[in-house]
């Protein structure tokens, strides 16, 4: 007979992700171990294993899923047929609001890539990829329709998440900025001091 499917077991494992994830970050990834994240969730070391089969596979599913939400906006900007230079800014929003939303997994990628498989790490990177090259067929538009300066987009889309990369280590939810106040701050910076001619 078949096992009965549990209606509560997707929300389990985004919980399993979420508190992994801050326990790589509070203690490297290379250090902790799935006793720590079962703990974290209540559970026995070998009940852990019923929702992933190992650490590297929640370093996985963790990274993956968190690429995969903040490419989402992206791909819908992406189709927008509103002004370039809006739609890039709209874009330095939707992705700051992601790195608040998941900042104990903004920073596994940068820091811990080098723990995933071969095939793992081409998957991630593609996702990555996909988001760089969105930002840069926006900035493209702008640069082609004036609303951005003659810029090399490829550099400016490097410096726009090594920029958003450290907010993570800095930003407070309780700090002087709240959410919407940083996002608007990062847009305006990035967009109107730096790239806009």
């Amino acid at each position: 007979m078949a096992r009965p499917t549990d209606p509560n077991r997707p929300a389990f494992e985004l919980e399993i992700l979420r508190q992994a994830a801050r326990v790589f970050s509070e203690v490297g990834y290379r250090n902790s171990t799935t006793e720590d994240i079962a703990k974290r969730v209540n559970l026995k070391k070998s009940s852990l294993y019923h929702y992933f089969k190992s650490k590297e596979s929640i370093l996985f599913h963790a990274l993956s899923l968190n690429l995969k939400k903040s490419l989402e906006p992206l791909l819908a900007l992406e189709q927008d047929e509103g002004p370039a230079v809006e739609r890039l800014r709209s874009a330095i929003r939707c992705q700051v609001q992601e790195m608040i939303d998941a900042p104990y997994i903004a920073n596994l990628f940068l820091t811990d890539k080098g723990s995933l498989t071969t095939r793992q790490l081409k998957q991630c990177l593609t996702l990555r990829d996909r988001h760089e090259q969105i930002l840069r067929k926006i900035i493209d538009q702008g640069i082609a329709d004036g609303s951005i300066g003659p810029i090399d987009s490829s550099v400016a889309v490097k410096i726009i998440y090594g920029s958003l990369n450290g907010l993570p280590s800095w930003w407070k939810p309780n700090g002087r900025l709240d959410a919407a106040r940083i996002s608007t701050v990062f847009s305006d910076m990035l967009v109107d001091r730096m790239l806009s001619a």
